[in-house]
Parts: C-alpha cells; structure tokens; sequence
C-alpha cells in the first residue's frame, strides 16, 4: 500500500521481455528481494536491487495483465523515460495523500495543458463507461501514482490542479498533449458503488 506522495524519479534504463531496470536516486537500502515498489501508479515487486555510486538500480517484471491495463505496454512504453517512485507504506508514516494501492485501473490520455500564474490544470479524456461514475468534482485519483483531486469532471473531460512542488517533483513536468497516463480510482468511492459501505 502507498500514499501517492511521489518519494522521488526513476529513469528507465531498460525494458526488454516483460523486465524493467530503473536507476533513481530515492534511497533503497531499506528495500529487499521481494519488496512492494510502485513505480507510475503501478504496484511492483522488486527481483533485483543493486547500489550504484549514490544511486540504486532495481529490477521488476511487468505481466501480460499490467501491460494490458497500464502504460507499461509494448506499444507505449518507448515513451516513457522517467517515472515516478514511491516504496510502500510502513506503519506509523504520515498518510499525506490517500490509500493508493497500486492496482491501476485503466490509462487515459491528456488532451490538454493550462499554464496558470500559480500552478497548471491537466486535461484528461473522460471514460465512455460505467468507470466515470468515479470521476467526480473533489474526488480522490492517483495518477501516475500521484495522490491528486479532481477539480472539475463532466462527461467529456476532467482536469486537475497542480501546484509547483508536485509538477517538478514528480513526471507531470515531462509529459506532453496525448501522453498516456495510469489512473487508479479511490477505493472507498469503488466500494460505496457496491454498495459495502452504507
């Protein structure tokens, strides 16, 4: 489990037959064969961690189901360069975002980018399905892993607010018009849908 507070970037450095290398400088010595690590939203399980100089590089398998459901794919991954990273919660840590699980739920695309004096607004496709009955205006989405609030949803588009720390802290500052990104729905709102919370 996670809080979606971004700890630091990782820098792809491979990604070939389904293994993905990554070298971040976010400290790993606490981190074994075996630990939790999510990397863009996505909950990953650690199957080599070496030190290197000041710096760590790790290595995690991505399966046919994550590759499926996230930007890890095939067809999208030769776009990604740096992603976010965040190791699991440890009980007693401040909980500065909200329970983020690292089951992404689907991608959506960024349709647009606001520059305003004191933060951006990100746009993203709305989803045609029965999953924007999740999106709601002050409700809870990692994306990319990235605790964040909607700020405004309809049935097109909805967008988030971004104050500076998160932008240069995390890859929003490197994505463009058109970029995939991974959403995770908050799962209080996933399930009071059904009804398990009353």
């Amino acid at each position: 489990m996670f809080t979606g507070i971004i700890q630091n970037l990782g820098k792809v450095i491979n990604y070939s037959n389904g293994e993905l290398e990554i070298l971040t400088s976010l400290d790993l010595g606490d981190c074994r064969i075996g630990s939790s690590i999510c990397c863009n939203g996505v909950c990953l399980t650690a199957t080599e961690i070496k030190s290197k100089d000041k710096n760590f590089t790790f290595k995690v398998n991505i399966g046919e189901e994550t590759q499926t459901r996230t930007n890890f794919s095939s067809n999208t991954f030769n776009k990604l360069v740096y992603i976010n990273i965040e190791k699991s919660l440890k009980i007693g840590d401040e909980i500065s975002g909200h329970f983020v699980y690292g089951h992404v739920d689907r991608t959506t695309t960024i349709s647009n980018i606001k520059k305003l004096k004191n933060s951006w607004e990100f746009y993203f496709e709305n989803f045609q399905n029965n999953d924007k009955k999740f999106v709601v205006d002050k409700a809870s989405l990692a994306i990319n892993g990235i605790s964040l609030t909607v700020a405004m949803a309809d049935n097109y588009i909805f967008s988030i607010s971004v104050i500076p720390h998160t932008f240069e802290n995390t890859n929003l500052k490197y994505l463009k018009i058109g970029d995939l990104v991974n959403i995770e729905f908050d799962y209080l709102a996933r399930f009071s849908e059904r009804n398990y919370i009353k």
